[in-house]
């Protein structure tokens, strides 16, 4: 028998209590982030070139925010690795919730003793303190959550960093995110509740986000989402690169998730059309939001994919708070511990 996501009581008990009370405060976090980075000191006599460090839950606020400042001008690349390469960069930003991103320390450690500006956004751990030691500005976040509910803290941090030295401006309205979050709350019964519906139809088959450049991390937050909080695998595709490959692969069972933005091209809407119609409009659904501002549509549709992800965790019966595998996957991987003490015994040093 399938799960009522309409029952109120299925709320009621954690982990699922929990979760959406963190998802709810949503906004609330990205406004808190937002004025803390507006706080942070930022010496930058220019700022042309800009590197961002990020994996997982972290990595996606350096995507997005290496999207907005390109649509401004600025050249903005990220890295997701242990290593960097290539140079001359006006400001290094390093995003770890934890403080404790192997993948991140790894580089920071590499840059400590080079003349490079650096901007830390973390909640705690080893970067904090690399932060305290080395004088660096460093932006505080929520902490009392999974880094993955923890992105409107570090993405209103980020934003307000860069948005205090002139480089962007806030492209929505609080208001209206609020508004926009009302709709697809617990409360909001299925048969009005499209985030509720989508769940119902992502469970009972095999979900494939395609995204394009518009809203491209919205889609990619939608796949991480329903991979960590309802623990299914995604399809993940660019459009309309996907169009010309993988569609041929595509599973009996497949279920397209098309986030949409109200600056849609043309060409892409005749396209999504057509594919459409090949295999099955009952198999296509589209995710389109009520802003009709950049930042105000990307952040709605990010919020959409976290609810959706919501109901599916509770449909599947998972755990939305937890991730034992990535945790035993860290346990065993020598290099996570390896570079974790090499930068604490930098910190001891000092």
């Amino acid at each position: 028998m399938t799960l009522d996501l309409d029952s109120p009581e299925i709320y009621l008990k954690d982990p699922y209590r929990r979760a959406f009370e963190i998802v709810g405060e949503f906004v609330q976090d990205f406004r808190h982030g937002f004025k803390a980075g507006m706080s942070v000191e930022l010496d930058l006599a220019r700022l042309e070139k800009i590197l961002s460090i990020g994996v997982g839950g972290s990595g996606i606020i350096c995507d997005i925010v290496s999207q907005i400042l390109g649509e401004r001008g600025i050249y903005c690349e990220v890295l997701k690795d242990y290593r960097i390469r290539g140079g001359d960069w006006d400001l290094i930003m390093a995003v770890s919730h934890s403080g404790n991103t192997a993948e991140v320390l790894n580089v920071v450690l590499k840059l400590l003793d080079k003349n490079v500006k650096l901007l830390f956004i973390t909640s705690d751990g080893i970067l904090m303190r690399i932060g305290e030691k080395y004088r660096i500005p460093t932006v505080p976040v929520r902490g009392d959550a999974p880094p993955r509910y923890c992105l409107p803290s570090m993405l209103g941090a980020s934003l307000g960093a860069f948005h205090k030295t002139g480089l962007i401006d806030l492209d929505f309205e609080y208001s209206e995110l609020e508004e926009f979050q009302k709709k697809i709350r617990e409360n909001i019964p299925a048969r009005r509740n499209y985030a509720k519906r989508l769940a119902y139809k992502i469970a009972e088959g095999f979900p494939v986000v395609y995204a394009y450049e518009e809203v491209k991390y919205a889609g990619y937050r939608l796949k991480c989402q329903l991979n960590e909080n309802a623990k299914i695998y995604c399809g993940f595709g660019e459009l309309p690169e996907a169009f010309h490959n993988d569609i041929e692969a595509l599973p009996d069972n497949a279920l397209i998730i098309l986030p949409r933005s109200f600056r849609e091209s043309e060409e892409l809407k005749l396209s999504i059309e057509a594919f459409s119609r090949l295999i099955g409009e009952d198999r296509v659904f589209s995710i389109r939001v009520d802003s009709r501002r950049r930042l105000g549509e990307l952040l709605e549709l990010i919020i959409f994919a976290d609810y959706t992800s919501l109901y599916l965790s509770l449909l599947k019966g998972s755990d939305p708070l937890k991730l034992p595998r990535m945790d035993a996957l860290k346990k065993r991987n020598m290099a996570y511990s390896m570079i974790v003490e090499e930068a604490t015994r930098r910190i001891d040093d000092r």
